[in-house]
């Protein structure tokens, strides 16, 4: 069966009533969740944090779980498929589920549907595209890149940090790392992403206040720092984004490893950087499994979200439950959503839509949104 993500009302904007639909092979139960929560897995007895839960003998069955990004149409799922299926793959072939993570991430990267690699966002000025990516193992490996540019697969520069004294490599510094790699210089940008940071220039010119409340009082022409004037980039006198995707991976022999990519946010200063890179707030792998999260980078860093949410899987909350406590605890300040993976159980939760897929290892049927009935929005 191939398990969808939720059936649900849409009111005025407002998520209403939701299904949630199991993922383990049980028959589906229709729920009442919070409004504002999209979720999808196993239904579980709950756990209280007193009693730690143990973790299962091995092996395990191995599986892997991918996002879009929030807000993402579901239909782009069969890219969330293609993921999934290449970093099983991956992890059939040599068993690391580091290397399987890179693999499924890299497929998204090249997809210009997703903000990430190649159809990352264009900034304000036009022209610039800044690049994050990490990647992390439960043994507690670490690696990332800030604000890279001229790569095509910024999440296999983040795995070669791995394999440095680093942590975290930014900037020129982390496009040049690129080159002793060999990856050669590649523009990521898409004509469509030209054409929609024009379309925020625009809005910006036009004091619109449907921008993000925070650029309302902000004098942005005054802190201008990008290479190209104001007047260069059209600004003198949404369609903003905050799209990333990510893969986890739980492998046979009981290890997890997670991997996040993002072209950022259009509307930006030359220079920011997301939760993406920075250790605990956009991903978080540990013995008890892994998160990837999606959304406004500023608010998931505030709260570390997915240390917080590997957190909870030790003290007893299902990856279901885990997921929504962190949907709730952003709600109402950002965008955001997150996919968590344990030794049995795996979910995937946002406050809007997301493309996703799921599957294990020697299963044909994916779990996630059906692409084909889920039309773009």
């Amino acid at each position: 069966m191939v398990c969808s993500s939720i059936a649900r009302t849409v009111s005025s904007g407002v998520l209403g009533a939701a299904m949630l639909v199991a993922c383990d092979g049980r028959q589906p139960q229709q729920q009442q969740v919070p409004t504002g929560l999209l979720s999808a897995a196993p239904s579980a007895a709950s756990a209280t944090s007193s009693n730690r839960p143990l973790l299962p003998p091995t092996p395990w069955k191995a599986a892997a779980i991918a996002h879009g990004g929030v807000g993402s149409p579901p239909d782009r799922s069969d890219g969330c498929r293609r993921a999934v299926d290449a970093a099983l793959a991956a992890l059939e072939q040599a068993g690391d589920p580091l290397d399987a993570v890179v693999a499924g991430v890299a497929v998204m990267e090249d997809d210009p549907r997703f903000n990430a690699g190649t159809g990352s966002r264009v900034r304000l000025d036009g022209e610039t595209v800044q690049m994050d990516a990490a990647v992390m193992t439960s043994a507690g490996q670490f690696g990332a890149v800030a604000v890279i540019e001229q790569v095509k697969n910024p999440v296999k520069v983040a795995r070669g940090v791995i394999d440095t004294p680093h942590l975290l490599l930014a900037g020129d510094g982390a496009t040049a790392f690129a080159r002793t790699l060999g990856m050669a210089r590649y523009d990521p940008a898409t004509e469509q992403m030209r054409a929609a940071t024009k379309e925020i220039q625009a809005r910006l010119r036009a004091a619109d206040p449907t921008l993000p409340k925070r650029w309302h009082d902000f004098d942005w022409r005054a802190r201008w720092n990008f290479e190209r004037t104001l007047a260069q980039a059209g600004l003198d006198e949404t369609a903003a984004g905050t799209d990333t995707v990510g893969v986890a991976v739980r492998s046979a022999d009981g290890r997890f490893a997670v991997a996040l990519s993002t072209g950022g946010t259009s509307i930006t200063l030359r220079g920011r950087v997301g939760d993406v890179p920075v250790f605990g707030a956009g991903l978080y792998a540990g013995p008890q499994g892994a998160t990837a999260a999606t959304g406004t980078g500023e608010r998931i860093i505030e709260h570390n979200l997915s240390r917080s949410v590997h957190r909870w899987l030790t003290e007893g909350l299902t990856p279901e439950q885990a997921g929504q406590r962190a949907v709730t605890a952003i709600a109402g300040t950002g965008a955001i959503g997150l996919i968590v993976i344990g030794p049995r159980q795996l979910a995937a939760v946002a406050d809007r839509s997301m493309a996703w897929a799921a599957r294990e290892a020697g299963v044909a049927d994916y779990r996630g949104p059906d692409p084909k009935a889920s039309p773009s929005h």
